[in-house]
């Protein structure tokens, strides 16, 4: 009760539903700080001043004068999803790179999925950070599990490693709280690459002007309500701009949208079943997916020509990381109660996903394919994983693709078990390679079988093996083509005497450059009965004994100059 004649000011909290008197102040000044700091603590749901004016005894007049309430989803579901691993990150510019908000957006998804924000935009925007961080539970158990999740990685001390994360929380919230009135300009009826002349010219520092562009971006992305109408927003720009770091501002904020866990379905439409699901995102990132019922088709026609033409490497990693998931999961691949059709439909995925190039999404899917076979088969542990290998390894018709898909499943950060795992296997078949035709069984031509055979030995030259495993196999592919080019009589039969000089010196030049030879004798011996030649005292002559006319004699020397330096050869 305030003294007769006097004002005074009390402060409530709105507390079990319904409000306290927390503190009464003697000016409203005083009051209304009380209040800001009461709003600043999580607990506080909400705060409110009374300005009480006392007359009399009998006569008090009320009136309320400031009244704010928190904005706190205390029935909501906004626990932390799992994950099984997390990028370390030791300086606070990691916790903005794209692989740490891949992290949060897992980690977070049930909250940023409720609000469609994006992981760029909680950590660029005060307002955002700061409902996030006012739920009571979300961030603290997101860091226990992270640091825990470290703390096995690395054996640091667990704790260590969450004060570590919490003081990177606090110096975000800071930097965003900073920034947050700061003027900056606007992307509203402006174009993204007149924008960032506009920060450039604002901001020398690079790291400081990456985040103000950022922060400026944000105040704009953040009033497009919903994932699919910021993309709608973005996407045409994505074509449209010269600046390489407009795209790539535009690749950040779709990859972290395409990391919800139903925005691929809102694109590209219903699916039949998983299977259908996966073989219709590497259609996506094909560029050519066909939009089915529900689809944004408008969004599918611009992402399919973006993808293809590679603008948006970013947003391709987080949907390749996401089939690998899939495939790894334990949702069937089909529908059909008949689950040997999960098997067809596999070696369907799989003759899609591996070929003599590559595998498609590299490791995460090569993993993601070998985990789907193990489950398959009802196959698991060490034993397991050993045996889905060979499945899946016996299931590609080539040398090639068996080594493509092994050497993508090798991993010399991985743990000990599993990298022996995958270097026995590796091993193994190289030891059941053992001639030419082991090595290239459906190559119709000798040059193709040859080619196979050094296409192997370059995939294990490059590969990340330790160089105990490597340097064997390198060793034994090598001796194999080079037996085979000696007792098969492959240069002699190229070096045929009944042809001219000039055509037998072409077809030895060609045959090196044509993929056949692996690194070490093989290639030796091609180059020896090449430098025979060149050694000749006279070789032109010899070269061009057939040419009448001199202008023809010296271009035909210059063509074969010309493909010498091609296959290595110095020339000058």
């Amino acid at each position: 009760m305030a003294l007769l004649g006097r004002t005074s000011f009390e402060v409530h909290v709105y507390k079990d539903g319904g409000w306290a008197i927390n503190q009464v102040m003697p000016t409203e000044d005083a009051a209304r700080l009380k209040a800001t700091q009461l709003l600043s603590l999580k607990k506080t749901r909400g705060v409110r001043i009374i300005k009480e004016t006392s007359f009399s005894s009998s006569n008090t007049r009320e009136s309320e004068i400031f009244c704010q309430m928190k904005e706190v989803e205390k029935d909501e579901d906004f626990s932390i999803t799992p994950v099984k691993e997390a990028p370390l990150c030791d300086e606070l510019s990691d916790y903005y790179q794209t692989a740490a908000r891949n992290t949060m957006a897992r980690v977070f998804a049930k909250y940023l999925e409720k609000h469609e924000i994006t992981p760029l935009e909680l950590l660029h925007n005060h307002k955002n950070l700061k409902r996030a961080l006012n739920l009571d539970t979300m961030v603290p158990s997101a860091v226990d599990k992270i640091s825990s999740l470290h703390a096995r990685m690395t054996g640091e001390d667990a704790r260590k490693r969450k004060d570590h994360i919490f003081d990177a929380v606090d110096r975000i919230a800071a930097r965003a709280r900073k920034v947050d009135a700061v003027p900056l300009p606007e992307l509203k009826n402006n174009t993204l690459d007149n924008f960032l002349k506009q920060i450039d010219a604002k901001y020398q520092d690079e790291e400081e002007r990456q985040y103000m562009a950022m922060v400026a971006f944000v105040r704009t992305t953040i009033s497009w309500s919903g994932w699919i109408n910021k993309m709608h927003e973005l996407l045409p720009m994505a074509d449209s701009q010269q600046d390489e770091r407009a795209v790539s501002m535009i690749d950040e904020l779709l990859a972290d949208i395409f990391v919800g866990r139903t925005i691929i379905k809102d694109v590209i439409g219903v699916s039949k079943h998983l299977g259908d699901a996966l073989m219709r995102m590497l259609d996506l990132l094909e560029g050519k997916c066909v939009p089915t019922k529900f689809a944004a088709t408008e969004l599918v026609d611009l992402l399919n020509p973006l993808f293809v033409n590679d603008f948006l490497p970013k947003s391709r990693a987080v949907l390749v990381e996401r089939l690998g998931r899939d495939l790894a999961g334990v949702v069937r691949l089909t529908n059909s109660d008949n689950k040997s059709d999960d098997t067809i439909f596999f070696d369907k995925i799989l003759k899609r996903i591996i070929t003599d190039h590559g595998v498609v999404g590299g490791s995460a899917v090569a993993v993601g394919l070998t985990e789907r076979w193990g489950r398959l088969k009802n196959i698991g542990g060490a034993l397991g994983r050993k045996k889905s290998m060979e499945g899946v390894r016996d299931k590609l018709i080539s040398g090639t693709q068996k080594f493509v898909y092994l050497l993508d499943m090798y991993d010399p950060e991985s743990s000990d078990d599993f990298r022996s795992a995958v270097e026995g296997q590796i091993q193994e078949l190289a030891a059941q390679l053992d001639s030419i035709n082991m090595i290239a069984p459906n190559a119709r031509t000798e040059k193709s079988r040859l080619q196979e055979a050094a296409a192997i030995q370059r995939l294990v030259l490059n590969s990340r093996l330790l160089s105990d495993t490597k340097d064997p196999i390198v060793s034994k592919f090598d001796e194999i083509v080079s037996e085979y080019i000696i007792s098969e009589g492959v240069i002699e039969r190229l070096d045929d005497k009944r042809l001219p000089f000039r055509d037998r010196a072409t077809r030895l030049v060609t045959f090196c450059s044509s993929g056949v030879l692996t690194v070490g004798r093989a290639t030796t011996i091609a180059r020896e009965s090449i430098v025979s030649y060149l050694r000749r005292k006279d070789f032109i002559t010899e070269f061009t004994s057939d040419i009448p006319d001199a202008a023809d004699k010296e271009q035909a020397i210059k063509e074969f100059y010309r493909l010498l330096a091609k296959t290595g050869f110095n020339v000058n």
